[in-house]
Order: structure tokens, then C-alpha cells, then sequence
């Protein structure tokens, strides 16, 4: 499995959250302290492995130089990955990549879900609004998230390793 510290730290704080009293009304807070965490480590996650998957792309030009430039452009850009992010760097390897990105995810639930998460980081990390999702609900968004992923490995034609 791919992204295996995420599922751990998921299966981790599901067995506490089942733990917890249910007459105990402090649980609801704990859930907020769990999510916002496996927030953060989610979408750092994302940020490491979506910069792996655009070098990856470039790693078959073979010009070292490239790459090397590449990797280091990207792990500047990718702090917070929006789609927007995703969607310029695509179209800065080539339009059309940008156009066929685009056309599996526009107004999908994945789209939805990777918003759902980007501004669940922000609410965290930058205290801009409140974090709204319940641990069900990362749940959910983190499953439609990595169709995501799998939409950009398939766009760069870089294989799908996140299965």
C-alpha cells in the first residue's frame, strides 16, 4: 500500500476514537484534535508523493539537468497542493495535459472532497475558518482523494502505484 503512513495513522486513531466513552461529552473535541492531525499528515503526504509523480513524468526526458530543475521548482510549489496548483503545473508541461486532468475531475466528488481537504488544512495550520469534518467524513474525502492522485499519475502517463 502507498500512502501506509496514512492508513496507519487512520487505522490507529479509529481504534481510539471506537475506545472513547460515549457518555463523555470532551469526545467530540478529541475527534477535532485527531482530525486536524491526520489533516495535516494527510495533504503532507500528498505534497511529497504529487512532487514524486511530476519528477517522475520529467524523468523520461533523461536530461539530468532537467530534472534536477524540475524537482527543485516543484518542491517549492507544492506546499498546500490546491488543484490550482495541479491544474498550472500540468498545463505548464503541456495544455492538453491540463485539459484531459480536468475533464475526469470537473465537479466530481473527488474535486469536492480534495477541496474539503485542502480547506481543512488551512483551517488547521492557518487558523482561516473552522475545521468542519467529522473523522467519518476524512474518511470518506481521503478515499476520493487518492482518485485524485491516480488522475494525475494517469494524465502524466506515469503508471497507477496507488492501489
Amino acid at each position: 500500500m502507498l500512502f501506509t503512513v496514512i492508513e496507519n495513522a487512520l487505522k490507529t486513531c479509529a481504534k481510539h476514537l471506537k475506545a472513547l466513552d460515549p457518555a463523555n461529552n470532551d469526545n467530540g473535541e478529541v475527534e477535532s484534535y485527531l482530525v486536524g492531525g491526520l489533516v495535516v499528515l494527510i495533504v503532507s503526504e500528498y505534497e511529497d508523493y504529487l512532487e514524486s509523480v511530476f519528477v517522475r513524468r520529467a524523468e523520461k526526458c533523461g536530461d539530468a539537468c532537467a530534472i534536477n530543475f524540475i524537482r527543485n521548482t516543484l518542491s517549492q510549489k507544492f506546499r498546500s497542493p490546491d488543484l490550482s496548483k495541479i491544474t498550472t503545473t500540468l498545463k505548464n508541461f503541456d495544455v492538453e495535459l491540463n485539459k484531459e486532468f480536468r475533464s475526469d475531475i470537473q465537479d466530481s466528488p473527488e474535486m469536492a472532497a480534495w477541496d474539503s481537504l485542502m480547506k481543512a488544512r488551512h483551517a488547521v495550520v492557518h487558523k482561516k475558518g473552522s475545521l468542519k469534518l467529522t473523522f467519518r467524513d476524512l474518511m470518506d474525502n481521503y478515499e476520493q482523494t487518492k482518485k485524485v492522485i491516480i488522475a494525475v499519475e494517469n494524465t502524466l502517463g506515469v503508471g497507477n502505484t496507488t492501489t
